[in-house]
């Protein structure tokens, strides 16, 4: 038990010294000065509001304060950081545009997007992009294979919403309060 409470110190200590580095000091999607967590998926060091849209990616976000971390993401982010990440992740970024402002939370959700699970500025080319497809053979793929992948019940199709014209799919008239029965449509 000691000697754990030794390494988990002795790994604090080292993630402390690597958030006073330069490139680590400010988070690595929006320039937010002093980054509280650490994106273990890329071993960089992010602010509150970019860790949560990073959460929304099921990136794993840690807290530098109250999470543990093991002798491997220590290792992992003494090789990465924000300084690497930049390097992999913003190669084709042009320096001269401005990060998105942390205020602006829709701007960010699509920065980190494009930057992190498009990886569009990486150099690669879109080798990590899906084939794009019609809207039409998406839904069909998206549905039979709902119900070709051990599901036991057909595939969900809402075709009361679709030929319903009502402003609200859920809203009758009828139930509403003070609805005259004689008043029939």
């Amino acid at each position: 038990m000691a000697s754990r409470l030794k390494e988990d110190e002795k790994n604090e200590r080292i993630i402390r010294g690597l958030l006073k580095l330069p490139p680590n000091r400010k988070c690595i999607n929006c320039s937010t000065l002093g980054p509280q967590y650490v994106c273990t998926n890329f071993s960089t060091f992010v602010c509150t509001t970019c860790a949560g849209i990073h959460r929304e990616f099921t990136h794993r976000i840690k807290s530098i304060s109250m999470a543990k971390f093991t002798p491997q993401e220590v290792a992992n982010l003494q090789e990465g950081g924000n300084e690497r990440a930049r390097e992999i992740y913003f190669k084709e970024w042009d320096p001269q545009r401005n990060l998105p402002d942390s205020n602006n939370v829709d701007r960010l959700r699509d920065f980190i997007k494009h930057v992190y699970v498009h990886r569009r500025y990486t150099g690669e080319g879109g080798i990590h992009r899906p084939p794009q497809v019609g809207k039409e053979q998406s839904n069909e793929n998206r549905k039979s294979d709902a119900y070709h992948s051990g599901s036991q019940s057909p595939p969900y199709d809402d075709t009361c919403r679709r030929n319903n014209n009502r402003a609200s799919p859920g809203y009758d008239v009828r139930r509403s309060p003070g609805y005259d029965l004689d008043n029939k449509r």
